[in-house]
C-alpha cells in the first residue's frame, strides 16, 4: 500500500523491520503502536491488521477499527487520523470504507456510564479524521462517514436502552424515547395500548406481560 510505504520510509523502515521480525503479522484486530520519535508530525503510528485479503469485508474493517480505537482510548489518545481502511480491496468502496471506519471507531469506544458517578479511567475519542490526498474524493468520504455515524448512534441508543435497569426502562419509558425520536427525525409514531392489542388478537404477547406491574405497549415507528 502506498500510504503504508510512505510512512514506513519516514520511520526509517521501522514497519518493514517489525514485519521481518514477525512482530507485525497483519492478523485481524492486531494493533501495533510505533512511536515516531519526531520523524513524523504525529507522536505515534498505529499499524492495524485486517487479516487475509480474500476475507476482507466492511464488517472486518469495522471490527478492526473498533478494537484499535478501544486500545487507543485506554492509552489516553483522543485524536485519531486514519486512511479509509480497506478501500479498493475485496469490493469495498471508498464510501463503504469510510462508513466502516467511522462506525467501528464510535462503537469501539462506547461505554454506558449514565448511572456511574466515578470518573472514567480513560479519556474520550475527541476527533476522528479520515485522511485522503485527493480532494475530489472528500465528498465521498464525508457521505460514508456520515452514514457510519448515524448507524453508530442508532446502535448506541439501542445499547443504552438495553443497559438501563428494568425498573427504569419500562414500556412507558420506551414509548417516551420513541416519541422523542419521532419528533427529532420526523418519524410517524404509533403506540398501541393494552386494550388495542387485545382487540387485535395479540393474546400471546399480552400473556407474556401478565406478570408485570407495567402496562404493555406496542411501539411502531414509520420512516416516511
Amino acid at each position: 500500500d502506498g500510504d503504508l510505504a510512505g510512512v514506513d520510509k519516514a520511520l526509517g523502515g521501522a514497519i518493514s523491520q517489525l514485519i521481518g521480525q514477525g512482530e507485525i503479522k497483519g492478523k485481524l484486530n492486531e494493533v501495533t503502536i510505533i512511536h515516531s520519535l519526531g520523524k513524523l508530525p504525529t507522536a505515534r503510528v498505529v499499524v492495524v491488521g485486517l487479516g487475509k485479503k480474500e476475507e476482507l469485508s466492511q464488517d472486518r474493517v469495522r471490527m478492526a477499527m473498533g478494537e484499535t480505537c478501544r486500545l487507543l482510548q485506554q492509552k489516553g489518545i483522543g485524536n485519531v487520523a486514519t486512511a479509509a481502511l480497506g478501500a479498493g480491496v475485496a469490493g469495498i468502496s471508498l464510501e463503504g470504507a469510510a462508513q466502516a471506519v467511522t462506525e467501528g471507531a464510535l462503537l469501539g469506544v462506547y461505554s454506558f456510564r449514565r448511572h456511574i458517578t466515578k470518573e472514567a479511567e480513560h479519556g474520550e475519542l475527541k476527533r476522528l479524521t479520515i485522511v485522503e490526498a485527493d480532494e475530489t474524493k472528500l465528498p465521498i468520504l464525508q457521505q460514508g462517514g456520515d452514514k457510519g455515524r448515524v448507524l453508530a448512534e442508532a446502535t448506541e441508543l439501542a445499547r443504552d436502552m438495553v443497559n438501563e435497569p428494568a425498573n427504569y426502562m419500562t414500556p412507558s419509558q420506551m414509548a417516551e424515547t420513541a416519541a422523542k425520536l419521532a419528533k427529532t427525525y420526523g418519524l410517524k409514531l404509533e403506540v398501541l395500548e393494552q386494550e388495542q392489542m387485545r382487540e387485535l388478537g395479540m393474546g400471546a404477547l399480552l400473556g407474556v406481560t401478565q406478570g408485570s406491574r407495567q402496562p404493555p405497549k406496542l411501539i411502531v415507528l414509520h420512516y416516511r
